[in-house]
């Protein structure tokens, strides 16, 4: 497993997504690292507050499976510069929390809807190009979204820093079940709200660090720019969210 296939699957516990590279080849045979991790993130909803959290992180590649990020995947495709995968993921397209905000505690509870994806990555001389579109799968709003990305390695020597930009579109049923309000759920300070597919786009930039070999630093700062379905949303009260992750892995085998 190379560094750059990297584990980020703590952006699911904050809601925070984050365009990453497939793996980078089929392991021969089990790859494993394990850390710790941190992020923190602001919140866009109503009141809501930064959160902050620190979790495991795990890496696993075996063949062509691997468990990376939160996305449990099959690597289809592995050529010179064209990989595809399939598998099962989180969508992270909202706060299931809403950010701990007392303003909206009375509305549903949210919970993480589970996705199938398919994604293609392009490696290119000027960087890579990642296609991914994913379809929820347990029944929670049964919307889908899809995303491009743009991400170029950059060697500075010990370091590789990879600035990444990304656009997303996700569907009416994904903005409705996280930013929308239903008629029965509606009040004076909530009215109801429900609203039509999304484009958010998103930049940030990654760093990764071999302390040695077996040792690894990375770290990532990304903001994400909503459109104005969710930025109207009564629900909302900003249009961007400022995420910043921190994590120290460690090469099992």
């Amino acid at each position: 497993m190379k560094n750059i296939s990297i584990i980020l699957a703590g952006f699911a516990l904050a809601g925070t997504s984050l365009a990453q590279p497939v793996p980078d080849s089929p392991a021969d045979e089990h790859e494993l690292q394990i850390g710790l991790a941190g992020v923190n993130s602001q919140s866009i909803y109503l009141g809501g507050s930064s959160q902050s959290r620190v979790f495991p992180a795990i890496d696993y590649q075996y063949k062509r499976f691997y468990f990376q990020a939160g996305d449990l995947g099959f690597n289809l495709i592995d050529e010179k510069n064209w990989e595809v995968d399939f598998g099962l993921g989180v969508n992270l397209a909202g706060d299931t929390d809403r950010g701990d905000s007392p303003l909206l505690e009375n509305l549903p509870k949210l919970s993480f809807p589970v996705n199938a994806f398919l994604s293609t990555q392009y490696k290119s001389s000027i960087g890579l190009f990642k296609l991914t579109y994913d379809h929820e799968i347990n029944n929670k709003h049964n919307g889908h979204s899809a995303s491009i990305s743009y991400s170029a390695p950059i060697r500075q020597g010990q370091w590789l820093i990879m600035p990444q930009l990304s656009y997303e579109q996700h569907s009416e049923e994904v903005v409705n079940y996280f930013y929308g309000v239903n008629q029965a759920d509606a009040s004076t300070a909530l009215p109801a709200y429900q609203t039509g597919s999304v484009n958010n786009w998103q930049l940030g930039i990654l760093g990764l660090r071999a302390i040695n070999d077996k040792w690894s630093f990375i770290g990532n700062i990304q903001n994400e720019f909503y459109g104005d379905e969710i930025s109207n949303s009564p629900l909302v009260d900003d249009d961007q969210r400022l995420s910043v992750f921190v994590g120290l892995l460690y090469k099992v085998f």
